[in-house]
């Protein structure tokens, strides 16, 4: 497990410095509290999606152990994004609520999802756990796209929380309708789905 410091700066950033237990790494987190698309950059693009979770065990299924067992409860998603085109290996980190949607600030760059974590609070210190993808997803990114969707990442766990299957849910109707409410109507969302990065050789 890799234990992290976690610090506030403003309300809409939150910036995770990762300490390694071996050292410091230049990774940083983002949060998902955007309140105002102007809040975008003039060299970024609104990522929005939903990353869920079917999990091999369910509380129901262990009620001779246990009432308040959940698998996965109280924990958050950490997707690690880098660009294809960088050349700097540098990751963004962005930490989501398990099947809550997402909106995120990237760079207008066609992106890789390379690898996930499980985030929770223990011992009231920010604790991560790999999550390992079965594969690399990408999703394209244009030149003059403003928002794009990339899906529901829907996965698949066993017993042993690993991730055995995935599948990209397309939601984007109900996706719209709430990326409007949150900013408004003037900019239409884009569908750019995550797919396997071998989908694109």
């Amino acid at each position: 497990m890799l234990a992290y410091t976690m610090r506030l700066r403003g309300l809409a950033w939150l910036v995770l410095p990762l300490l390694l237990l071996s050292g410091c790494a230049s990774d940083n987190t983002r949060s998902d509290t955007w309140i105002d698309f102007s809040q975008i950059k003039d060299d970024e693009v609104m990522v929005l999606g939903k990353i869920s979770i079917i999990p091999a065990v369910i509380g129901q299924d262990l009620k001779q152990e246990t009432d308040t067992f959940e698998p996965f409860a109280d924990e958050r998603a950490l997707l690690w994004l880098s660009a294809v085109a960088g050349e700097t290996g540098e990751r963004l980190g962005l930490l989501a609520d398990w099947d809550d949607a997402f909106y995120f600030a990237v760079p207008r760059q066609t992106m890789r999802l390379l690898d996930l974590e499980r985030s929770f609070e223990e011992d009231d210190e920010l604790v991560y756990i790999p999550l390992p993808l079965p594969e690399i997803m990408k999703f394209l990114i244009r030149a003059d796209d403003k928002a794009i969707y990339i899906g529901n990442l829907r996965l698949y766990i066993d017993e042993f929380d690993q991730i055995v299957a995935l599948e990209v849910v397309d939601e984007y109707e109900a996706a719209q309708k709430a990326f409007q409410r949150r900013f408004g109507t003037t900019i239409r969302p884009r569908v750019s789905l995550l797919a396997p990065e071998f989908y694109f050789h």
